[in-house]
């Protein structure tokens, strides 16, 4: 913003929000109370960026094979998969669907390893995976070498999982939120970044246990 000031998404600015049923946009510059995002997950306010950038990561840019976000399901995370994808293709993020296609039942495994395996190999710059509870997937995706899978039901989770732990996948659990409160949690934890400092050598000590071969 001109003259370097820094704007500021309170818990007013999100009530006003919520009344006039519009969404919020942000910034690099702008600065969002930790009451204001709490309320947006609860009012189902979504909180993005009009030009959005993964933190702690290279920005994808023309001719670019990689994209920022690989998103999966199985058939209960379906129909909320096809919602946010529509949520994060709005918000100008680049994305890769590597299934299900469809309600009929399929195996949470599967979609979650590829959801992991593209994240592992640097085809996307996170992850995304929906199942009903989130639980199951992240139990997956943590089995793949070099993935930090988040089962996230709140707001605060999803932020700490970025900030403190550097989560480069976010499980979410299709029965417990709307579409609104999904979307509100991952445009978050999308534009969330790492601190790092204390934190990163308790990120190392996580990766120093996973002596496994990433996938090829």
């Amino acid at each position: 913003m001109a003259g370097g000031v820094s704007r500021l998404i309170t818990a007013e600015v999100v009530l006003e929000a919520h009344r006039t049923g519009r969404s919020l946009a942000r910034d690099s510059s702008t600065r969002i109370t930790d009451e204001a995002r709490d309320l947006a997950a609860r009012l189902g306010v979504a909180i993005g960026s009009p030009a959005p950038e993964l933190p702690g990561e290279t920005p994808v840019r023309g001719g670019d094979t990689r994209v920022q976000v690989v998103i999966g399901s199985d058939h209960g995370g379906y129909e909320l998969k096809s919602a946010l994808k529509i949520v994060l293709t709005k918000a100008g993020y680049t994305l890769k669907d590597v299934g299900c296609q469809g309600a009929a039942a399929v195996d949470y495994p599967d979609f979650a390893r590829e959801v992991a395996s593209c994240v592992a190999r640097g085809d996307a710059a996170r992850g995304v995976m929906i199942d009903t509870i989130g639980v199951a997937s992240a139990m997956v995706c943590n089995r793949v070498a070099g993935c930090r899978a988040a089962a996230c039901e709140s707001m605060t989770s999803a932020l700490s999982s970025r900030r403190h732990n550097d989560a480069n996948i976010l499980t979410l659990g299709a029965s417990l939120h709307t579409v609104e409160q999904a979307a509100a949690m991952l445009l978050a934890w999308l534009g969330e970044a790492y601190e790092g400092g204390r934190h990163q050598r308790r990120v190392d000590k996580i990766m120093a246990l996973d002596s496994r071969t990433r996938p090829r």
